[in-house]
């Protein structure tokens, strides 16, 4: 999708035009009309070329073209590059035949006929409706509010047949394009939450919760700025955002999220808190936040086991932060995750496939050395314990050197 598409027409006739296209779309009408339906189209073309009118020709063009737009069915049948050219030619003829709402109104029922994610036919020739809606987009000018449509069409039916990277490149696009858009701020907004929720759809797979995040965190500094939205919107759709931010797998630095929450004026609202118990609490700040707010979990539709899993594997990874290069034992992980020393080596495993620590287990001595921890913060404490680690590494050193020296 890239930012406009200049398509050009040879010199011929609105009948040549016509004839091309009742080829392909005559396929469609039951054989018995096929020849008086085409003929009547290409008569009607035939009587628009000979018109000396100006004006009236205009008028009677448009007005064969939206049959012919109107005609065109979601099946067609014919190779891909026979059903390509056909959108590609009604395409243009429309572009170069109406302005403004008319123009987007047709372009947009093509869209619909070739995108539409609901059909039973959603997944068929799927390459092949990726390119159509690729084109119909760059068809359109820049600003054009129907663009933010064709968009939302093509990402349903991407998210519907699990081709979500195929929008890849758009998507990285989207901020730019909402910006050029002529679109209300409801409408962004709706925009921004469709893209979320189809990048935590079932077929996107953790290669996708990066790009999740980006969005969650765009569409939340959106809402801080857009005051045409009111308070009480801006916040449910906050605390949408951030629900799904943490049913994200494998997402664990939140702090980010802090300041723009707070310029949304969540502070003090359960979800917010939430948010803080992520970034600097521990499970047992959970357990009491939870005791206090089951239904806000049941409004955002949020489980708490997993929220809870998530938070012992950071409870274990702020632990292994502190122990960098040494030697952690299951009874101090044990006593931390609140478990029995037999689930430990579990919890570590895992952790470390979260990507929160790196290290090696010794069930000899019953202990995890730590090569690598993540900090769920980067604070005084932080900077305070690097700088005793570095002069740690600094006296071990020097205390090489003097040896080597004196050997």
């Amino acid at each position: 999708m890239s930012t406009d598409l200049v398509s050009v027409l040879d010199d011929g006739t609105l009948r040549d035009y016509t004839e091309e296209l009742t080829l392909m779309l005559s396929r469609s009408v039951p054989e018995a009309q096929q020849s008086e339906w085409s003929d009547a189209l290409l008569k009607e073309a035939a009587t628009i070329d000979e018109e000396t009118d100006a004006d009236a020709a205009a008028q009677k063009t448009r007005a064969l073209l939206t049959k012919l737009v109107e005609a065109t069915p979601a099946a067609l049948e014919g190779t891909d590059r026979e059903i390509e050219g056909l959108f590609n030619l009604l395409m243009t003829l429309v572009v170069r035949n109406f302005q403004g709402e008319e123009q987007g109104s047709r372009i947009m029922r093509l869209a619909n006929t070739v995108g539409d994610a609901q059909s039973a036919s959603a997944a068929e020739r799927s390459i092949l409706k990726y390119r159509i809606l690729a084109n119909l987009f760059n068809a359109l000018p820049a600003k054009s509010a129907y663009r933010l449509e064709v968009f939302e069409t093509f990402l349903k039916l991407v998210s519907v047949n699990g081709d979500m990277e195929y929008l890849q490149t758009a998507l990285d696009s989207l901020p730019t394009w909402l910006a050029q858009w002529n679109v209300t701020a409801e409408q962004k907004n709706a925009c921004l939450d469709m893209v979320s929720d189809a990048l935590q759809g079932p077929d996107c797979g953790p290669e996708w919760v990066t790009k999740a995040y980006q969005y969650s965190l765009l569409h939340l500094r959106y809402l801080a700025n857009e005051s045409s939205l009111s308070t009480d919107h801006r916040k449910a759709e906050a605390e949408k955002i951030l629900a799904n931010v943490f049913r994200l797998p494998k997402l664990f630095e939140l702090e980010e999220l802090m300041n723009v929450c707070v310029s949304l004026g969540l502070e003090g609202e359960p979800i917010f808190l939430l948010l803080k118990v992520f970034v600097a609490g521990t499970h047992a700040d959970f357990a009491q936040w939870k005791s206090q707010n089951q239904s806000v979990l049941d409004r955002v539709s949020l489980d708490a086991d997993a929220l809870s899993r998530k938070m012992r594997l950071l409870d274990l990874a702020s632990l292994c932060a502190r122990s960098v290069s040494s030697e952690v034992s299951y009874a101090e992980i044990a006593q931390v995750l609140d478990v029995d020393q037999e689930e430990v080596e579990a919890w570590v495993i895992d952790v470390i496939r979260a990507g929160l620590v790196s290290g090696k287990l010794s069930q000899v001595k019953r202990s995890f050395r730590v090569y690598r921890s993540t900090h769920r913060t980067f604070e005084k404490p932080q900077w305070e314990a690097l700088e005793q680690r570095l002069t740690q590494w600094q006296k071990s050193i020097q205390n090489l050197i003097t040896t080597l020296k004196s050997t």
